[in-house]
């Protein structure tokens, strides 16, 4: 699984199968599939003027990601794989 960004480069997870999930958590806010499938799924990513030192910022209702203007592509990685892994979602209990 690679996810493409606006820095045209793939950022990959191989230590993790369970990545392209987390991502669709994280990017949705939902573990499920659209009913059209992937293809229908219109995910925006937009740059932001913030640093490096920032994770990247899900919006899950409008399918936004914020993503500050990373200097490579180990940094962007990083800085996403922490994002998803400290992500927690939104629940009634």
């Amino acid at each position: 699984f690679a996810f493409r960004c606006s820095l045209q480069c793939k950022v990959t997870c191989p230590n993790c199968p369970a990545f392209p999930l987390l991502l669709l958590v994280f990017l949705t806010g939902s573990d499920r599939i659209p009913i059209y499938g992937m293809s229908s799924l219109r995910i925006v990513i937009q740059s932001t003027a913030s640093g490096e030192q920032y994770l990247p910022v899900a919006h899950t209702c409008y399918n936004l990601l914020d993503l500050p203007k990373y200097s490579s592509k180990e940094i962007l990685s990083a800085r996403l794989v922490q994002a998803i892994d400290h992500y927690e979602g939104f629940s009634l209990a």
